[in-house]
């Protein structure tokens, strides 16, 4: 049955529009006809005319091919259609029988089995006679033009009007008789000398302005005999009217003859102006409107629609002067006016003449379609404007717009059958007229439900049909209803919100915005997906994009006005929630794309409004703050679950962006809530549940904000807890503080656990790897920054030994070369502030030697020293392995070198800075012979040369200045201690050289 039914729709349509074609081929070939019967007429005049030279035969031409004898007998009546009489062999002979008929199939088979003699002989074709090239057309200078057809109908009007005042208002001599039979003598003298001249080709554009203006003027006698006071021969106004009838059939008839669209408009154009110059009363609107429907009947006749437009624009003119003069301040409400439903009933009489006019005559071209759908727009503008102007019931606007939108729905669908331009034109205004009239009835929000209840039953009706015209009506209706909507309701909420606190919901408007997001995503998202070939492309494929975009601009809208204050986030992020949801089931891109949009305005509502709340929600220790971000951080988590790309972000990428969103709303909430010296601690407890969470999980983008998280955390310890960017000139002195201790020490611990997970869990990534390695570091930087602030300086270089000592052993114990390095790095700190602060910096003299840089100095030294089994160990491991010869890579492996000599070199500036004369030589010959000794056991070469290097160096001083400067006293125990220690080192030699040779 369906399908039945289907076909028989489709089947009425086509036989619809064939039956359309069929009725616009038969007018067209009317109007071939009658251009024709025309041309032949005008050839038979020219015939008439020109005189044939003389002893001239004529030469008979070929019948021309005539159009149907119904179309030459209505243009000529006087000629009779000739009638073939039967010719019989004799008056005795009966006439012969009728033949059977033969189909004509037969008889051309008949005709062509005849032999070649029976065949009827046909004549040979004449050779065709050159045809001699017509005359190029003459081009019309704008002079001719302007002399020949623009001044005479200038001239004609100025001099009709002239007339028409001057018999009406200005001549005073005679009496109304006179001046009507001046008048009627005038008329008379331009109709028939127009009609004179007219005969001759060179005054026939004069002489039909002539004539255009005499039939002007002889309406305009025949309206003055009875509503021109100084006219007025007349006394029944119902005889006035019958003659103006006749005039007015006459000026018809008569113009009809010329076929001539501008002498009938010049003719009709003057009467309208004649009328309109009198005194208006309202029998000369009725004159108007037999002016009115005398162009209709000439417009419909000849499809002159520019005379139509002419004649609208004339009518509703006069009735705007009328109505001027009636009411020079228009219509008041409760007060109408003696004429009031007259010159309704009137306004009403043009409206309906114009408009069966535009639905029964079909344009034939583009310029015809153009004019006419002109005039049938200003129709309806021309009557509600002046219905406007005159109004005294303003309650009846509801009914007069919903009964003219009906109406015109019934014309359109009239012309639909006939003309398709003329559908879409009236459908367009009987849909503004319908919406237009609910504001009259309705107020608030209900109107613009109602708005978008009939948008949607145009584009449900466009839809199921299909029609494209209710689909589009129904769109634009749309889009005016969005309009009013964002406009007219939302403006003024936002300015109460602005102006103060405002806890209303406005349920009224949220309403309106709620269903109006409804009828856009259902039109959007479902109906597209329904009926997809309507929207595959075009005009209709962008608008029912801009459509699902609205709706989630409504809805977000509804939802902000209903819930107020710092809660509309989880509204819109919820809203984003659902939509992600929808577009993965739906596999949309639009919906993803909204989504990210509403989560983007939340993102950027809680940075304006939510960030900035001060008061709390309850006496509770979370306040709206921090409960709404956390909620609103804890609905970005959940929409990386999205599996659907948008037109801007891809689905891979979804998880990495939200959640990153979400973390940084986390963090920043943080820094508002928390006290300043717990914010690095939660800081750090925060990165390291990324980091947990991303490497159980698998993402390496949590794992990203973990790293992230962590050297923002440093970069505030710095900043802040240590305060080691703050004013450096100023004198403050050292202050030890318990909260830099339990700050720095966990988020040490931190860092030293990121290391270790990177390097045990994520071994197989080289970025993770990386960034371990960074926060190992990054725990070094700290503690040495923590130790550099919590101890005294002048124990600073001993603290920085013993966390040297602490971090080869820690890299010999857990085999790290890492920690290696760090205690590499620790080490030539601590050298650089016993320098610097103690063998450079500080000279005063010490009151006691725990105090004394001797013993800070040393102290450090000894730790140092103290590192040696450690670096031993390192080496030892190394020892199978090839030895680099880069030298950063040459220190890792054989940190005991630097352990040593870094020491050794401190110890011997230590007493070139607290010795003097020759004691400095004697002490550097007891350390030489010390690293001496010491090497000996151990095996070192390095050391045995550096104890070597000593001695030679104490003998250099000798000889260059000890022997020359020092008092007797010293020189001599300078020279007996550095023979003696030469002399031991070569008996040792001597003693142990097998011993030796083995390590050389």
């Amino acid at each position: 049955m369906e399908y039945s039914s289907a076909y028989d729709h489709m089947e009425e349509s086509a036989i619809g529009e064939l039956q359309s074609e069929l009725r616009q081929l038969r007018e067209e070939v009317a109007r071939l006809e009658h251009r024709v019967v025309t041309l032949e007429h005008a050839a038979s005049e020219a015939a008439t005319q020109a005189q044939p030279a003389p002893h001239t035969k004529p030469v008979p031409t070929p019948p021309v091919a005539a159009s149907s004898p119904s179309a030459r007998q209505a243009a000529y009546p006087s000629l009779r259609p000739y009638e073939a009489k039967p010719v019989y062999s004799s008056p005795q002979t009966p006439p012969p029988s009728p033949l059977p008929a033969v189909p004509a199939a037969d008889l051309v088979q008949n005709l062509t089995t005849l032999p070649p003699a029976a065949r009827i002989p046909q004549p040979s074709p004449a050779a065709p006679q050159p045809v001699p090239d017509a005359p190029p057309a003459r081009s019309i200078s704008l002079e001719e033009r302007l002399g020949q057809n623009w001044l005479n109908k200038l001239g004609i009007v100025s001099l009709v009007i002239g007339i028409a005042l001057f018999l009406g208002y200005q001549l005073r001599t005679l009496g109304p008789l006179g001046k009507s039979l001046v008048g009627l003598a005038l008329s008379l003298f331009l109709l028939l000398g127009g009609l004179f001249l007219e005969r001759q080709a060179k005054y026939r554009l004069f002489a039909r302005a002539g004539i255009g203006g005499g039939w002007a003027l002889t309406f305009f006698v025949a309206f003055a005999l009875y509503h021109v006071d100084a006219m007025q021969v007349l006394h029944s106004q119902g005889a006035d009217l019958v003659l103006m009838l006749l005039v007015a059939a006459g000026m018809v008839a008569h113009s009809l003859h010329y076929r001539s669209q501008v002498v009938t408009s010049l003719a009709f154009l003057l009467a309208f102006v004649t009328v309109g110059i009198s005194h208006v009363t309202l029998f000369s609107l009725v004159a108007g409107a037999l002016l009115a429907a005398a162009l209709i009947c000439v417009a419909y006749r000849e499809r002159w629609f520019e005379l139509a437009l002419a004649g609208l624009i004339g009518a509703y003119f006069n009735h705007f002067l009328w109505l001027r003069r009636m009411l020079p301040d228009g219509g008041q409400p409760g007060h109408p006016f003696p004429d009031f439903y007259a010159s309704a009933g009137l306004l009403l009489l043009y409206w309906l003449l114009f408009r069966l006019l535009y639905v029964l005559r079909v344009p034939l071209d583009d310029r015809q379609r153009l004019v006419s759908s002109l005039t049938a727009i200003l129709n309806s503008a021309g009557m509600l404007l002046l219905l406007k102007y005159q109004s005294a019931h303003p309650e009846w606007t509801f009914r007069a717009l919903l009964a003219l939108g009906v109406v015109e729905w019934i014309f359109a669908f009239i012309g639909r059958t006939r003309w398709r331009v003329s559908f879409i034109v009236l459908s367009t205004i009987a849909t503004a007229a319908l919406l237009a009239a609910i504001p009259f009835r309705y107020s608030g929000a209900h109107w613009t439900i109602l708005w978008l209840l009939e948008a949607q039953i145009l584009f449900v009706a466009g839809v199921r049909m299909p029609e494209t015209v209710f689909r589009r009506l129904g769109m634009a209706a749309w889009f005016l209803a969005s309009f009013k909507i964002l406009a007219l309701d939302l403006i003024p909420i936002i300015d109460l919100r602005n102006n103060g606190p405002d806890a209303s919901r406005h349920v009224p408007a949220a309403v309106t915005f709620f269903v109006a997001a409804v009828v856009f995503w259902f039109n959007s998202e479902f109906v597209t997906r329904r009926w997809k070939d309507l929207f595959a492309e075009g005009i209709d494929a962008g608008a029912m994009l801009l459509t699902s975009y609205l709706g989630a601009i409504m809805l977000s809208v509804g939802l902000w006005i209903f819930i107020p204050g710092a809660w509309t986030i989880m509204a819109w992020l919820a809203l984003s929630l659902a939509l992600s949801y929808t577009a993965r089931v739906m596999k949309s891109a639009d919906l993803a794309s909204q989504a990210d949009l509403l989560a983007l305005a939340a993102l950027l509502r809680i940075a304006v409004i939510n960030f900035n709340l001060q008061e709390p929600m309850h006496a509770g220790h979370f306040g709206v703050r921090a409960l709404t971000v956390t909620l609103a951080a804890a609905l970005l988590y959940a929409g990386m679950g999205r599996r659907t790309s948008s037109h801007t972000l891809p689905a891979a990428f979804v998880p990495a962006i939200y959640s990153w969103a979400a973390s940084i709303l986390l963090a920043i909430l943080a820094w508002y809530e928390l006290p300043p010296q717990r914010l690095a601690i939660a800081w750090g407890i925060f990165a390291l549940i990324l980091f947990e969470l991303g490497t159980l999980l698998r993402r390496p983008f949590l794992r990203f904000q973990g790293y992230t998280l962590l050297a923002v955390t440093f970069a505030r310890m710095f900043a802040v807890d240590l305060n080691l960017f703050g004013d450096l000139t100023a004198e403050t002195g050292w202050h030890p503080s318990h909260h830099r201790v339990y700050t720095v020490i966990p988020l040490v611990a931190a860092y030293l656990w990121v290391y270790e997970r990177a390097r045990r869990a994520l071994a197989e990534s080289e970025i993770d790897q990386l960034f371990g390695i960074i926060a190992a570091w990054l725990g070094l930087v700290a503690t040495g920054a923590l130790l550099y602030c919590e101890v005294a300086p002048e124990r600073l270089a001993i603290a920085w030994s013993a966390l040297a000592m602490l971090l080869l052993y820690v890299a010999w114990v857990l085999r790290r070369p890492i920690f290696a390095g760090q205690s590499l790095t620790v080490l030539a700190a601590a050298t650089v502030d016993s320098m610097l602060f103690h063998l450079v910096a500080n000279a005063q003299s010490a009151p006691s030697f725990w105090t004394s840089r001797r013993f800070f100095v040393g102290a450090a030294c000894g730790i140092m020293f103290l590192s040696l089994p450690a670096a031993f160990g390192i080496r030892r491991r190394r020892s199978g392995q090839e030895t680099p010869s880069a030298g950063a890579a040459l220190l890792l492996t054989r940190p005991e070198q630097p352990f040593f000599f870094v020491p050794l070199v401190l110890i011997a500036l230590l007493m070139a800075v607290e010795l003097h004369g020759g004691r400095i030589t004697v002490g550097w010959i007891a350390l030489g012979l010390a690293a001496f000794l010491s090497a000996l056991p151990i095996g070192e070469r390095s050391y045995r040369l550096g104890g070597l290097s000593l001695l030679m160096l104490g003998l250099a001083k000798i000889v260059a200045i000890d022997i020359w400067s020092a008092s007797p006293t010293d020189r001599y125990l300078t020279l007996i201690v550095t023979g003696a220690a030469l002399l031991l080192v070569s008996f040792l030699y001597s003693r142990y050289k097998e011993t030796i040779l083995k390590f050389l």
